[in-house]
């Protein structure tokens, strides 16, 4: 052990070690590979199980889950907001950001153990030093077993659930709920190559995250805690096993038109939000913009705009493999015209004519 820790504490990680040598030794089962949005669902599973007031049992991992009635989405909103302190667009991604972030403590103490620190703690008051300290030893423990994956599922897992969530009751829309779930799901397949290894993250990401909120303390809710995070990941490989019927999705490679180091910086005075989407038949096959709409954005970074080539139909559009979120200086790379348009408020659309020239044409609002 790094550390004298509680007899609670040796049994969590003797649980979690036991764990994770039971899922290692099950044998191979056959398995699906997912579409894009089903494996999205499938990384909230471990907290997709937990009881939201207003949702029935629990959301499922075949599609979006719907609250059905007004009566029951209220629950939900209700519950939203005096649990989590989530009202509108705008609490529901400060409390995902600001909430769930224990991958991003955990990358802030592999810079201290691998003595090249991203600020230096004296810094810190001296009840600041000590909260970190005691955060850094514990996470310490789990260094071993997740080594430099940390605890980011357990964020991935959480952040995915607050948002379905949020889309159950009607907060958000089911694209803006997809628009903020990709680059979750394009994090976790950079970081973990199996469900083994995103349910080792996440399981010792949840008792992290539970050591910081009971006060750095360690004790029997702590154990509590790990208990039923234990009993829900059994159920995800042995039980309804989710996590053993399907495969670990991989993002397809694509060829873009304009290969990365070819990208200049020609956006030099944008200082608002740079996400945005576009099409394949942009980005791949290299068509030029033909249709660009600004929409309200679903979080800090997106910019709202969505760039077409104008020739996609519903059926492409749908397809999440056919349509990705991009800088827009890359946008600007591909299709320099769209430029001055970009300041265009929200609300706004443009289409290219036969002239070639982009005309402002009324946007229909969506659902």
């Amino acid at each position: 052990m790094k550390r004298d820790i509680s007899q609670e504490t040796k049994d969590i990680l003797e649980g979690v070690e036991q764990f994770w040598k039971d899922v290692c030794a099950l044998p191979q089962a056959d398995t699906q590979m997912p579409d894009r949005r089903r494996f999205i669902l499938l990384l909230s599973g471990l907290s997709s199980y937990r009881k939201v007031p207003g949702i029935e049992e629990h959301q499922g991992f075949d599609s979006l889950y719907h609250c059905k009635g007004r009566i029951a989405a209220n629950q939900t909103k209700e519950y939203l907001e005096k649990v989590m302190g989530v009202t509108d667009k705008e609490s529901l991604y400060q409390v995902a950001n600001n909430f769930y972030h224990s991958g991003d403590e955990y990358d802030q103490f592999m810079s201290f153990w691998e003595r090249r620190p991203v600020f230096n703690e004296k810094d810190l008051t001296a009840e600041g030093r000590g909260a970190f300290q005691k955060c850094k030893g514990f996470a310490e423990l789990f260094r071993d077993l997740v080594e430099n994956r940390g605890f980011f599922a357990w964020d991935c897992n959480e952040r995915i659930c607050l948002y379905r969530a949020a889309c159950a009751c009607g907060l958000i829309s089911d694209a803006e709920f997809w628009n903020l779930c990709e680059p979750l799901a394009r994090k976790a397949t950079q970081l973990y190559r199996s469900w083994k290894e995103y349910a080792l993250s996440a399981f010792c990401g949840a008792i992290y995250f539970a050591y910081c909120q009971y006060g750095c303390q360690e004790g029997e809710e702590l154990k509590q805690f790990y208990a039923i995070n234990n009993m829900l990941l059994h159920k995800l490989f042995l039980g309804e096993g989710h996590w053993t019927r399907w495969d670990w999705y991989e993002f397809p490679v694509k060829q873009w038109a304009i290969p990365g180091p070819q990208i200049k910086q020609v956006l030099t005075d944008w200082n608002g939000p740079v996400g945005c989407l576009a099409t394949d038949r942009i980005m791949v096959d290299g068509c030029k913009v033909g249709y660009m709409y600004r929409q309200q954005p679903v979080n800090e970074g997106d910019s709202g705009w969505c760039f077409f080539a104008g020739d996609e139909d519903d059926a492409y559009t749908c397809n999440p493999d056919n349509v990705g979120v991009f800088h827009l200086n890359t946008l600007c790379n591909y299709d320099p015209s769209i430029m001055p348009l970009l300041n265009a408020p929200y609300g706004t659309a443009y289409v290219r004519g036969e002239d070639g020239l982009f005309h402002e044409e009324q946007l229909e609002n969506e659902e």
